[in-house]
């Protein structure tokens, strides 16, 4: 009872995170999740239709979105994301998880000092086509692409909350949707780890986390959005010596 409580708790939390800024259900969940004892694929099997109902929540609510990004998002990006999938779930002594999670905190304190580093803009906007194949590999091998993903997206869409939040919708929603697809290709036993009751949360609280999306300043957002990142990167690298 008390591991049910502690995740319905981290779900909550996670959930209306992710309804405000478009990410924090794997960001943080995938962690979480496996300091309280689960593995990669139960994690995956929680967090996962819930992160999916959320994005796609914020993609038909008053989004914006690029469709050129898009276009290139699914070229680039979604092909590594399941290749690696498949990879992680048939390899088990394959782990990057401490080499992402440096370059994760690099790239976090990047983004934060891009005015004094204008080359690491341009860095990004020049090469962001190898960056969404990194993106997509780093999802498939260890979920932990959201990261970048984030980072990613606030750059290329000139810090404009609305196009950042959408992209970032899209590209969780969309990778959910083919990691779910791929683990029940691979094995319709993780079927019996799905918790569709969490489902009901994110109906529950997305609204109304909106108002709060609303009236954040698009400055604050941005920034709330690469600190995420550090925060994650920071994590994921103290759990690698833990």
């Amino acid at each position: 009872m008390e591991q049910f409580f502690l995740e319905l708790i981290i779900v909550i939390v996670l959930c209306a995170f992710q309804s405000v800024f478009g990410v924090g259900l794997l960001l943080f969940g995938t962690p979480f999740f496996l300091m309280i004892g689960h593995d990669f694929s139960s994690t995956l099997a929680i967090i996962l239709p819930v992160s999916i109902l959320i994005s796609f929540l914020q993609i038909t609510y008053k989004s914006q979105l690029n469709k050129d990004l898009i276009l290139e998002y699914n070229i680039y990006t979604l092909p590594f994301l399941v290749i690696f999938l498949i990879f992680s779930i048939k390899t088990s002594y394959f782990d990057i998880k401490l080499s992402v999670s440096v370059l994760l905190i690099i790239s976090s304190l990047l983004a934060l000092m891009k005015n004094k580093i204008y080359s690491f803009k341009k860095y990004i906007r020049s090469y962001r086509k190898y960056i969404l194949m990194y993106i997509g590999s780093i999802h498939g091998l260890t979920n932990m692409g959201g990261g970048f993903l984030s980072i990613f997206s606030s750059i290329i869409n000139e810090e404009n909350k609305y196009l950042s939040r959408g992209y970032i919708a899209y590209g969780y929603f969309i990778m959910g949707i083919l990691q779910v697809s791929t683990i029940i290709f691979i094995s319709r036993d993780i079927l019996s780890l799905f918790k569709w009751y969490y489902l009901i949360i994110p109906c529950c609280i997305f609204i109304p986390c909106q108002k709060i999306f609303e009236n954040i300043k698009n400055v604050l957002f941005i920034k709330v959005i690469y600190y995420l990142a550090l925060i994650y990167g920071c994590i994921s690298f103290i759990l690698n010596f833990i």
